[in-house]
């Protein structure tokens, strides 16, 4: 079975810099959401679902209350077996989470807490649109922990505008003084049309340097690891035996099944991409339809460049085997020309697997492109 994941697209309020989809929403329309969920469940998968990780996303999960939270366990008990399930992550914004949220996570199987927390500097929390989060992240982590979620990952933001390396490192050492097994480290990226773009564009903030960028993705990477935490993606480091499962579905491109406003599913070498709008996914599944807003099979260029974009990401890459297997020949042949040039510039390295180097993951979209752009010059792909 795939594994799972559920879309949860409320928050408190949306973020400057965010362009996926979520919105402010009140009672009534959550309750209709957590019931057209369930229609989702129902008609998808009659006889329920056996993912071995599950992962609930958003928006904000922790927006929902308590007994919220308590509904949609119920949901999950009726339309999801988790007697195989090794990883349940929820995503918790810290200034959102009560004890009683908590301890419904608990009862709904969740086991590994994903804390958004950006960074620890109320400035920078501010200017992100995150204020009401200052000095939550102990008090969460607390609540966590005493309800029996063991596993703690967090995640940061860095090339923040006005930032510099010592605040960067001060929200590397505040992250890593919670035990936290897990980092994910984000440069901020200026997404369309998100408030924290027309200020860009308006000239009231200046983008962080290109230069200074770099020695923080260098910083990261160096504290990371004396700190024992092994960049094993190019954004998440983890002590050994903690890395994200579900997220590695992802990255090594297997099948997962994406329920909820605005989710997507990659099953069987389809793309399948729910409506993003929680009053429409709603009126479909009322109607009793799904509500797919696109199905896209995967041709094997396709599929080639999907796995080349998610698995070069990781430190292990790509088995070049499974390259092979897909375009019927051999990769190293079809792309000499880019894996020399490449390997030459100390880019990538190329062996039983194609992976990148610290220097590639730096400039990982331009290897990508540039292995795909050789790829594309070559005899066309098998449909």
């Amino acid at each position: 079975m795939p594994s799972l994941y559920v879309h949860i697209p409320f928050c408190v309020r949306k973020c400057e810099y965010c362009d996926f989809y979520s919105e402010a929403a009140g009672e009534r329309d959550i309750d209709r959401y957590l019931v057209a969920l369930e229609c989702e469940f129902t008609l998808r998968y009659p006889d329920g679902i056996a993912p071995e990780t599950v992962f609930l996303g958003g928006g904000t999960p922790t927006r929902l209350s308590a007994e919220q939270l308590r509904t949609l366990g119920e949901i999950f008990k009726r339309r999801v077996d988790l007697s195989r399930c090794i990883e349940f992550t929820c995503e918790i914004n810290p200034g959102t989470l009560t004890p009683e949220k908590a301890d419904a996570l608990v009862a709904l199987g969740v086991d590994r807490a994903s804390f958004g927390v950006q960074s620890f500097n109320p400035d920078f929390l501010k200017s992100l649109g995150r204020i009401y989060e200052v000095g939550t992240p102990p008090q969460a982590v607390a609540m966590a922990r005493a309800a029996g979620i063991t596993r703690v990952s967090m995640d940061l933001m860095f090339a923040l505008p006005g930032q510099n390396l010592t605040q960067l490192r001060d929200d590397l050492h505040q992250a890593l003084s919670f035990g936290t097994e897990h980092l994910s480290l984000y440069a901020l990226t200026y997404e369309d049309d998100t408030p924290l773009t027309r200020d860009l564009q308006s000239g009231k903030v200046q983008p962080c340097p290109e230069e200074l960028e770099r020695a923080m993705f260098s910083t990261v990477g160096d504290f990371c690891a004396k700190s024992g935490l092994q960049r094993y993606e190019v954004s998440n480091f983890a002590r050994p035996g903690a890395e994200c499962r579900h997220n590695l579905v992802y990255w090594r491109v297997g099948e997962w099944a994406g329920l909820g406003a605005g989710a997507h599913s990659m099953l069987d070498h389809e793309i399948i991409e729910n409506a993003a709008d929680h009053k429409a996914y709603a009126d479909a599944l009322e109607a009793g339809k799904l509500p797919f807003v696109r199905r896209e099979k995967l041709t094997v260029g396709r599929q080639v460049e999907t796995l080349l974009l998610m698995a070069l990401r990781l430190d292990e890459g790509v088995e070049v085997a499974r390259l092979d297997a897909l375009i019927g020949e051999k990769f190293t042949a079809r792309a000499a020309d880019a894996l020399e040039t490449l390997t030459r510039q100390g880019l990538i390295e190329c062996g039983a697997h194609l992976r990148c180097t610290d220097r590639g993951l730096m400039v990982l979209d331009s290897v990508i492109l540039e292995i795909a752009c050789v790829l594309d010059r070559t005899t066309a792909l098998p449909a």
